[in-house]
């Protein structure tokens, strides 16, 4: 049961692992395409200007040539500039020379002045093929040019209808045509896409912090059910040894009684050296072990009646350390705890308190059993608790026996019962605290209790 059950848990694991790294993997795509797509968005939007501006040059270079034919002057070339910028998105046409001084304007007002200087021009690179470049100044704009070549290559039928130059061949010099297109519609696309991919990636934001946080609380629903699943198992068998216990606690405490006092009869009877007598003082503390076994199961099947009081941690640890010192020094185990006078009190049950503080010293001891080191500390957590921990220099535990030592009956020693840690951790719990064992084969162990400084009201809240 508990194998299909774990089975369960590591195929959810990793199915929830799965759509995690599915989910990111396809918000990374879809980011990918929203920046790429606008990027093609942008740059066929600047295709279409230029292919216009292109188209536009071509379509000038050819009706100069036919009104070159016709032995069109310069201002008929200016006259034709100025109708051709009333195209819509136009700003205005230039003509220029190689030092960009204006031929023919859209603007007349501009012929004859400096559109460039010729530093300027001469960075532009101009060429045979069109280039473009954004203007800010003195509005948005983007700016075609390229070299304006209004005649045909070599001579032909129209060079020998022409007697003499035109303004637009005039000394042979080469010519430059600039045309700027209002770029207000396409900033506004460009915007209105750069908005539309920012929502795009809020959105897919969103989706991976979900997924993120989904995973995270899958995590901690995970922990938490394996915890509760954990209570109840052992709720369960509290209940069933609740059961056992109410059921022969009686009939096993009468007789019990009878056998101890005919054990002490026989004793007092007896010579003290005779094997009789050590027979019964046997048969005596066994009836005693026995006894004990029954009230530590009666302890821990029923719930715990707490009188709650302020207690300050500090007495209760010195008090209850004094209990175990001369068993302690017996040992040559040595007992480190140094009091902290700034420690918050508590509301708690200080001899439950202690008899938890004695299971772990004897713990302790028996585990050190000779030479060794019990270091009791204790401090505030910060968020309404306190921690006490228990460390000692023994022969520390494996991995499957830290598992199981809150389990009734649960047991390393021979002459152990395996309830002491499982009523501890019961009346830690009736405080509303928790109880955590760390330790590793040959390093000791440490137990440390964390219990709420208003124990009374958490309790009483459930």
């Amino acid at each position: 049961m508990n194998m299909m059950r774990l089975s369960k848990d590591s195929v959810a694991v990793g199915l929830s692992w799965l759509l995690t790294g599915f989910i990111l993997l396809l918000v990374c795509l879809f980011s990918a395409l929203i920046v790429r797509d606008y990027g093609r968005e942008n740059e066929a939007a600047r295709q279409t200007i230029q292919e216009k501006g292109s188209v536009l040059i071509r379509a000038l270079e050819s009706g100069t040539r036919v009104g070159l034919g016709m032995r069109m002057h310069h201002t008929q070339l200016q006259a034709l500039l100025e109708e051709m910028a009333w195209q819509p998105g136009v700003l205005w046409f230039a003509v220029t020379d190689e030092n960009g001084k204006i031929l023919a304007h859209s603007d007349p007002n501009q012929v004859g002045g400096t559109l460039y200087s010729a530093d300027t021009m001469h960075e532009l690179k101009i060429d045979q093929e069109e280039r473009w470049r954004r203007l800010e100044h003195p509005e948005p704009a983007l700016e075609i040019y390229r070299q304006f070549r209004p005649l045909p290559s070599g001579g032909g039928h129209h060079m020998r209808m022409m007697p003499r130059e035109s303004a637009v061949q005039r000394a042979g010099l080469p010519q430059v045509i600039f045309i700027a297109f209002d770029t207000r519609e396409l900033d506004t696309a460009n915007a209105r896409g750069l908005r539309n991919m920012v929502i795009m990636f809020c959105a897919a934001g969103v989706v991976m912090i979900a997924t993120v946080l989904s995973q995270f609380w899958f995590r901690r629903y995970q922990h938490s059910r394996k915890q509760l699943q954990e209570a109840m198992a052992r709720k369960e068998k509290l209940v069933a040894l609740g059961h056992l216990a109410a059921g022969v606690a009686h009939e096993i405490r009468n007789p019990l009684s009878s056998i101890k006092g005919l054990a002490k009869y026989f004793a007092e009877r007896t010579p003290s050296d005779g094997e009789a007598h050590q027979l019964a003082q046997v048969m005596a503390k066994e009836a005693d072990r026995l006894n004990r076994v029954v009230s530590e199961l009666l302890e821990l099947v029923r719930p715990a009646h707490l009188t709650y009081q302020s207690v300050d941690l500090n007495e209760v640890i010195r008090h209850s350390l004094r209990l175990v010192s001369q068993d302690a020094a017996s040992r040559a185990i040595m007992l480190n705890f140094t009091p902290q006078p700034e420690l918050c009190r508590i509301q708690a049950d200080p001899d439950r308190l202690k008899q938890v503080l004695l299971n772990l010293y004897l713990n302790a001891i028996h585990a050190i059993d000779h030479d060794g080191v019990i270091t009791v500390a204790a401090s505030e957590c910060g968020d309404g608790r306190v921690k006490v921990s228990v460390a000692d220099s023994g022969k520390g535990m494996t991995a499957e026996q830290l598992q199981a030592i809150f389990t009734p009956y649960y047991t390393t020693r021979a002459d152990g019962t395996g309830l002491g840690l499982a009523v501890v951790q019961n009346i830690i719990e009736q405080h509303g605290g928790i109880i955590h064992a760390g330790s590793a084969p040959g390093k000791g162990a440490v137990f440390t209790l964390f219990l709420p400084v208003n124990g009374q009201q958490k309790d009483e809240q459930g």
